[in-house]
C-alpha cells in the first residue's frame, strides 16, 4: 500500500485529503503556508512537525497525520511558477528602461 501510495502522490493524485499550498515565508521555527490557488488563507506549521525541509516558494501538498504534517513538494509546479514570475520581472525591467 505504501509504494501504491508513493507512486500515486508523484503523480499527483490524491488518495486521501491532501491540501495544496505555497510556502509564503518562515518566521520564529514556523512556516507559514497559503492555501493554493487564492493564497489568502493561511496555515502556519511549526517548522519540527513537518515531516521535511521546504523553501520559500515551494509549492506543496500536506496532509496531517498523527501530529505530523507530511509534505510533499511539487517540483514541476514550483519550477514553472518560478520561470513565470522570472518572466514577470523581466518584462517589468523592461517597461522601465
Amino acid at each position: 500500500m505504501e509504494m501504491l501510495r508513493n507512486y500515486v502522490m508523484r503523480k499527483g493524485i490524491s488518495l486521501v485529503n491532501s491540501t495544496k499550498y505555497t510556502l509564503d515565508r518562515i518566521e520564529d521555527g514556523y512556516a507559514v503556508f497559503l492555501k493554493y490557488p487564492e493564497e489568502e488563507e493561511q496555515l502556519i506549521i511549526l517548522q519540527s512537525a513537518m515531516n521535511k525541509p521546504v523553501q520559500v516558494g515551494d509549492r506543496v501538498l500536506i496532509e496531517e497525520m498523527d501530529g505530523i504534517y507530511q509534505i510533499e513538494i511539487l517540483k514541476e509546479e514550483t519550477e514553472q511558477k518560478k520561470a513565470d514570475i522570472q518572466s514577470l520581472m523581466d518584462r517589468l525591467r523592461r517597461k522601465n528602461q
